[in-house]
């Protein structure tokens, strides 16, 4: 299986803001990494505002956009700005504003423990549960729900990690991906499907994508581990969307009708 681009990479910029040896990559780096296995286009997607740890700063997107440009020269890579922001509360809110939604080109959106919740009545309603590792009905039920109406509210192209660490109905949250046109992400290190899921999904005919979710720059364009998964479960080609072929995100495709 070659995927046209890794739509799922960190950089310095979040993840390796802390100089941990394993999160050292740069834009450049990521994408001359890139450029190695063969990949046509890479997307850096920092983790959210909202992250304790290892949120971006608003303030150095413009920098970062500055980065990308030459990272492009110099590598032949495509690269998009992207950002993986944070489900915030169970009523769907995640870290972003309009005028943040605006500078990306591609959402996605996941569930992290060190995201800063909405509220204190967030952190006990939503958070601690999870937090908690519970998985009564009402559990599945609130997170099912809160990525539900995360997909009304906002244009997510891909969900992030699904299930993991937040138990979820995956037959409803892939109904609801389709008619909202998300892709479900089959993670290079954290995989939370259960073969039925897989099955009802199939069924559903929601669309997955293969993401390395790299953490430092040589990891970027690692997929062994999706891809084994995705041959298990007798995945077909067509039904991920990054497999040997380019995908236009919302923003994108809203940008070429505004143009048009």
């Amino acid at each position: 299986m070659v995927i046209y681009g890794d739509y799922h990479t960190h950089t310095i910029y979040s993840s390796g803001k802390h100089k941990r040896k394993h999160a050292t990559g740069t834009i450049l780096e990521n994408a001359m990494y890139a450029k190695q296995k063969g990949l046509s286009e890479i997307a850096i997607t920092d983790h959210g505002f909202s992250h304790k740890l290892y949120g971006l700063q608003r303030k150095n997107i413009k920098k970062m956009l500055s980065e990308i440009e030459d990272a492009k020269i110099k590598t032949g890579i495509n690269i998009l700005l992207g950002i993986e922001a944070n489900i915030i509360s169970s009523e769907g809110d995640v870290d972003l504003t309009d005028e943040d939604i605006k500078q990306f080109d591609l959402i996605i959106v996941g569930f992290h423990s060190f995201a800063k919740a909405k509220s204190i009545k967030e952190w006990f309603k939503f958070f601690l549960p999870n937090l908690l590792g519970f998985k009564r009905k009402k559990d599945y039920q609130r997170n099912t729900l809160a990525l539900l109406k995360a997909m009304d509210k906002y244009p997510i192209d891909i969900i992030s990690h699904p299930g993991v660490n937040m138990p979820i109905y995956f037959d409803k949250v892939a109904s609801h991906a389709k008619k909202t046109g998300t892709l479900l992400e089959i993670n290079g290190k954290r995989i939370a499907y259960k073969a039925k899921d897989i099955e009802d999904i199939k069924k559903i005919d929601a669309k997955f994508v293969i993401s390395s979710d790299a953490h430092s720059a040589k990891k970027v364009g690692s997929i062994n581990k999706p891809v084994n998964f995705a041959i298990k479960n007798s995945i077909s080609y067509e039904q991920i969307a990054n497999m040997g072929k380019k995908i236009y995100f919302k923003s994108q495709i809203q940008q070429k009708e505004l143009e048009s």
